[in-house]
């Protein structure tokens, strides 16, 4: 009982905040002009660019209002969808044994994009523009970045985003999945048909890789289970992130006390470790 009383004291005089703590085996990135970076986006480039994602310019800086290229972009997918990729600017990835699978007339093999593009027109991530040119230095925008991370997260059914409508069911599924979310509260909201800043495709790059994927049946449409069996299965599918990175997310909710200067984190229904004031670490049951 005393434990509780303990616990019960430290709830009435604390503040409950959500922690959200992203743990990934990555290397620490830094750019040049990183105070530059919006700051509702910076976390999420800073994982991005330590999982090799996403990568700075020869110059060390990141640039995050510069445009990115179709075929920037292509490479980015690539990354996300195969774990192929490293911060360590040595690192040489895989993507020469895609060359020449897209087909394009404008993507010559010898290209440094040619692997990248390959690969993500054999998964179906891209089409093209119907005249058989894939635009590789044409400003990709907002719309079609998303379209690519959707697919790349398996939104892949035919016609999936075609016909005149396109770009509003791009971006009512990614406003539903949270690509957008950071996005609509910076100065970037609206301005999807736009070639799209740095910056903005890290976002929703990040969000991408954290939203469960999904499968497609006719009888259930999409689902965000089913990957590990059955009709729509019970177990959540896995993130590009976690699949492919082993990115992960943990939450938990930390209370402190300002005047005694102690906190504690609840770890669980039945217990909450705290910290007091000179330091030491106690664990109280709060079951009564």
């Amino acid at each position: 009982m005393r434990n509780l009383k303990k616990f019960l004291a430290l709830v009435l005089a604390m503040m409950m905040t959500l922690s959200l703590m992203v743990t990934v085996n990555a290397t620490n990135v830094e750019f040049d002009d990183g105070e530059s970076v919006n700051d509702a986006f910076i976390d999420d480039l800073t994982v991005l660019a330590g999982m090799g994602v996403i990568q700075g310019m020869d110059d060390g800086n990141f640039a995050p209002t510069s445009t990115v290229t179709r075929a920037q972009m292509a490479a980015i997918v690539y990354r996300l969808r195969t774990g192929d990729a490293s911060a360590d600017p040595e690192y040489k990835d895989k993507s020469n044994m895609y060359a020449g699978y897209g087909d394009f007339k404008d993507v010559d093999d010898s290209k440094w994009f040619a692997g990248y593009v390959g690969y993500c027109a054999n998964a179906g991530i891209i089409i093209g523009d119907g005249d058989g040119n894939f635009r590789p230095n044409h400003n990709v925008t907002g719309y079609e970045a998303l379209v690519m991370l959707l697919r790349a997260m398996g939104y892949n059914q035919p016609n999936e985003f075609t016909g005149k409508d396109w770009r509003q069911h791009a971006a009512s599924i990614a406003t539903q999945r949270g690509l957008l979310n950071k996005v609509n509260t910076t100065v970037y909201r609206g301005t999807l048909m736009n070639g799209a800043a740095r910056e903005v495709i890290a976002e929703i790059t990040f969000q991408a890789a954290n939203q469960a994927q999904v499968v497609y049946t006719a009888a259930f449409g999409y689902q965000t289970t089913g990957m590990s069996g059955g009709v729509t299965g019970t177990t959540e599918n896995p993130t590009l992130g976690y699949q492919y990175y082993g990115l992960a997310s943990e939450s938990s909710i930390i209370l402190g006390n300002q005047a005694t200067g102690e906190s504690c984190t609840l770890l669980g229904v039945d217990s909450v470790e705290y910290e007091d004031a000179a330091g030491a670490t106690h664990t109280a049951d709060t079951t009564y």
